[in-house]
């Protein structure tokens, strides 16, 4: 059993017909099938039933895509590693997008006192971000809270508030400078699935009920959304850094904050990433540093 057939066979599968995994590898279907075959015969079970429109999964097909997932995961890790392994001098940091420009002075400071020092830099949401720190993908990352780590170790770098963000023409910004948790209540409001939770508790506490309009993984595509002027997002105040087309206003009458995190896993620190963590603690952090513009 190769990796390359377990890879085919999970092709198949997501694709749903032998010939749409064939168009998506780039092969054509006579090869395709073959592997399936021997794949089959090697392990002495049908794995797909064959349809006229669509592939069934047998029962050992089933086990085979769930174990097969697992396999390619690791060998991919195993790559990673190995690469990683011959390029002791690269630090491999992620960044939401948000905190791009926080780090970016900082690795600036960094670099003139370890040249020698390169970086891998990986963008992403707070989640993929996680699973990549979690699964050894990364040596260290910013994320925004609610987030909950396995094995990891943090340090806050900013605390910041949540804030109103809409077109300056809306009606309810106009002439306004702050608005309360009542007023956005009657709003439909837009915000990405981290902050949906919190926000419902939110309004909750204060015995009003919300309308969320619209939520979506990215808070970039909740900040893309406001501009369009389909309602108001609620979004962390460094957001407004990243839109000239939107106005800010600070929610009076909650305790609305997120706090951006820098993390790496526990354990013992690669030489790297220990100057790196050091160096950081002999410049005070970056929370003197930073100045979140106020809306």
């Amino acid at each position: 059993m190769e990796l390359r057939q377990l890879e085919y066979f999970r092709a198949i599968v997501d694709a749903g017909t032998i010939s749409g995994a064939a168009r998506v590898l780039h092969m054509t279907q006579p090869p395709l099938s073959y592997q399936i075959k021997m794949l089959e015969e090697e392990l002495q079970v049908p794995l797909l039933i064959r349809g006229t429109k669509k592939i069934t999964l047998t029962e050992a097909g089933k086990t085979l895509y769930e174990q097969a997932g697992a396999l390619l995961m690791f060998a991919d890790l195993t790559r990673r590693e190995v690469v990683k392994s011959s390029q002791s001098a690269t630090l491999h940091i992620g960044m939401t997008p948000s905190t791009v420009s926080l780090l970016a002075d900082y690795l600036l400071r960094f670099s003139r006192k370890y040249p020698h020092i390169h970086f891998d830099v990986h963008e992403g949401s707070t989640f993929a971000l996680k699973d990549q720190l979690e699964n050894h993908m990364v040596d260290l990352t910013t994320l925004r809270t609610p987030i909950v780590l396995n094995g990891c170790e943090t340090k806050t770098l900013l605390k910041e508030s949540i804030t109103a963000m809409a077109l300056p023409s809306h009606p309810l910004f106009a002439g306004r400078e702050t608005l309360s948790l009542t007023e956005l209540a009657e709003q439909p409001l837009i915000l990405s699935n981290r902050y949906r939770k919190y926000m419902l508790s939110a309004f909750e506490q204060a015995g009003l009920f919300c309308d969320i309009y619209l939520t979506c993984e990215d808070a970039r595509t909740a900040m893309t959304m406001a501009e369009k002027g389909l309602g108001i997002a609620l979004l962390p105040a460094s957001m407004l850094n990243l839109t000239h087309k939107l106005k800010a206003c600070t929610i009076t009458d909650a305790d609305l904050t997120t706090e951006i995190l820098l993390a790496w896993r526990k354990g013992r620190l690669p030489s790297e990433l220990r100057a790196f963590l050091e160096l950081w603690d002999e410049n005070d952090s970056l929370n003197n540093q930073i100045h979140v513009p106020q809306p």
